[in-house]
């Protein structure tokens, strides 16, 4: 029987890596650039593999090697890149579906204490499904976002509260009501939705943080430590309950205050 202690396994997250931390500006921006464009983490890692090895041969920076980060992941990605993991659609959908469902579920908590039924005119679903494909269009409006986050922030933040108070003006103008729903399984159904769909958001979360990291494919840097195991369940477990948690807090509020 082999009584040899084992040595654990060290973190092959690029991170640790001396020359990424070196020239750690050039890297983040290559790295979201490749993440914004549904690259897989190890794919990344290679890239920035044949980078580190480029330059320790010829003495560069990345910089002068390859110029700008950005524009370099762009021409990787479009000479041939392996097939999105859809990983961020994913969880945008999953995300998307959770918040409406909060939106309408929580929205019939108020009628339901007044023993009313939910009732939405035409204008509160037109701006329901405007909010519902500003959400959607999320991961095609991150990288113009980051970007440009004066040009196209701005307006994106200025957009939902606009939706959200024509929403609200709208249920005051005395608009006939064109779709009317019992509020009492609707606001518990609808809480059973979202946990359904946290679930199912926290195990693609869960399974991208296992096989999706940015992984490097040299050895391990000698005393680096280990990626927490802890961490990873926590990246993977908040954002997933945070929309059920928000339910529940605003059930609770509009009850409160019907």
């Amino acid at each position: 029987m082999n009584t040899t202690p084992r040595t654990p396994a060290r973190s092959r997250e690029v991170w640790q890596r001396p020359f990424v931390q070196a020239h750690q500006k050039w890297c983040d921006d290559f790295v979201i650039e490749l993440r914004l464009r549904d690259v897989p983490g190890p794919v990344i890692g290679e890239h920035l593999g044949e980078v580190e090895a480029h330059c320790a041969e010829t003495g560069e920076t990345p910089s002068e090697a390859f110029g700008d980060p950005t524009d370099y992941a762009r021409r990787l990605h479009e000479s041939g890149s392996p097939a999105p993991v859809s990983g961020v659609w994913k969880i945008t959908v999953l995300s998307a579906a959770q918040v409406l469902a909060m939106l309408v579920g929580t929205a019939a908590v108020a009628p339901w204490a007044r023993g009313e039924r939910l009732s939405y005119n035409a204008v509160q679903l037109a701006c329901l499904g405007v909010f519902l494909l500003v959400l959607l269009s999320l991961p095609k409006l991150l990288s113009p976002l980051m970007r440009h986050p004066l040009a196209v922030g701005l307006p994106l933040a200025a957009l939902v509260p606009l939706v959200a108070v024509g929403a609200a003006a709208a249920g005051r103008l005395g608009l006939p009501a064109v779709l009317t729903l019992p509020a009492p399984a609707l606001s518990l159904g609808l809480f059973v939705v979202v946990g359904v769909l946290a679930f199912v958001e926290h195990r693609e979360l869960a399974r991208d943080g296992d096989g999706d990291l940015v992984t490097s494919p040299f050895a391990p840097v000698p005393g680096a430590p280990r990626v927490g195991e802890r961490r990873r369940r926590l990246a993977a477990l908040v954002p997933s309950c945070s929309v059920p948690v928000a339910y529940l807090v605003l059930a609770a509020v509009s009850w409160v205050f019907a």
